[in-house]
């Protein structure tokens, strides 16, 4: 992509933080953006220096830049100490990539990657936008809000404190390999699985997650052979649980189980699902929603503890089941797990809460503001 001002092509820089969580509505807003001015106009990224980050952007096709800034540790004074260095080297080297790209905007999906670059963006008057996924608003985008142009906030609940004329809920962008799917009958079919059964998409995430992959198997193994005989599972554990996960399996031989380390057109698995055991990140959550799929959420009890204002968000609006990690058993997973299959009226409304609280234009809405801003 050109980064030459004169061939009159709008420059726009994306910052975001090395997970999955921030990288693919940053890449989804991109898509939009390039759908709409057909490819008049150059999208670079800025990003943690993480192999992640890195692979997903390079199979993309975008031109990235890589900071070294670490996250700050609460109680560790050499941590910080490290933070504040890194933060000083990630300013000097944000200052010139934006100082040379000199962009038309700024959009920040949070992370402290996010900062040096923003910093850089706003003492060059460059209009900027923050997007926040969460419904609690994450350090670094709560530093970043109050010098913003734009601030775009994914739920409607999220504690905002100062002025509300710069502020915008959009919801949060999905990736179309999300919402893609097929139908029920297609997807079922594409994967291999019976249409006759219960089908229970239990995802570790894109890490793997060792306590929901745990407690899943362990619940599934309590099940009397009557129970299993009428339900199969689709697994996603994620690469380092799969050996694992898929060993366990392999005991359980009157279960019918789909395993996989990772899948990457998640619409499939969506579509061929009867209700969802997982985390609650932000991006998971808008997935499910669009799906309309009922789900028993586990948030990751850590990084701010903004999984569990996600999960409670739904589970206050009956559209999903929560079950906190320090609860989280073989015994309390099982009970979650029959009182979906047992309830069809209870799916039901979670199917018609979870429509309700959908945003399937988020990428589109995002894209207004940032159209707006150039």
């Amino acid at each position: 992509m050109s980064d030459k001002k004169g061939d009159n092509k709008k420059n726009i820089i994306i910052a975001c933080g090395g997970t999955a969580g921030h990288i693919f509505p940053g890449l989804t807003l991109a898509e939009e953006l390039l759908k709409r001015r057909s490819g008049n106009i150059n999208i670079s990224f800025i990003t943690s220096d993480n192999g992640l980050a890195q692979k997903l952007l390079k199979e993309s096709g975008y031109n990235f830049y890589t900071l070294p800034v670490k996250g700050l540790k609460k109680r560790s004074i050499f941590g910080n100490i490290d933070f504040v260095t890194s933060l000083f080297a990630g300013a000097v080297k944000s200052m010139d990539i934006v100082f040379k790209k000199r962009p038309d905007c700024f959009v920040a999906f949070g992370s402290y990657i996010s900062g040096p670059p923003f910093m850089a963006a706003s003492l060059l008057k460059i209009p900027t936008l923050v997007h926040e996924q969460n419904v609690t608003m994450g350090r670094a985008n709560r530093l970043m809000r109050r010098f913003a142009t734009k601030v775009a906030l994914s739920f409607p609940t999220t504690n905002f404190e100062s002025a509300k004329d710069n502020v915008v809920i959009t919801g949060n962008p999905i990736r179309q390999a999300a919402l893609k799917g097929g139908g029920r009958e297609g997807a079922r079919n594409l994967l291999g699985v019976t249409n006759d059964k219960f089908t229970i998409l239990t995802v570790g995430g894109s890490q793997g997650s060792r306590a929901v992959n745990s407690a899943a198997i362990a619940a599934f193994k309590d099940m009397d052979k009557l129970l299993r005989s009428r339900i199969q599972i689709i697994h996603i554990t994620g690469e380092e649980d799969y050996e694992r996960l898929k060993a366990e399996y392999q005991k359980i031989d009157d279960l019918s189980n789909n395993i996989y380390p990772f899948f990457n057109d998640m619409g499939i698995v969506y579509s061929a699902s009867d209700i969802t055991i997982s985390r609650a990140g932000a991006s998971l959550v808008f997935e499910l929603c669009a799906h309309k799929i009922p789900s028993i959420l586990i948030p990751y009890p850590f990084a701010g503890g903004h999984q569990a204002e996600n999960a409670k968000f739904l589970a206050d609006r009956n559209a999903a089941i929560m079950i906190e990690e320090k609860n989280l058993s073989k015994d309390s997973l099982k009970s979650a797990i029959l009182r979906l299959l047992e309830n069809g009226n209870l799916r039901d409304l979670m199917r018609k809460r979870l429509g309700n609280l959908a945003a399937p234009d988020a990428a589109s809405k995002l894209a207004d503001e940032v159209e707006a801003l150039l």
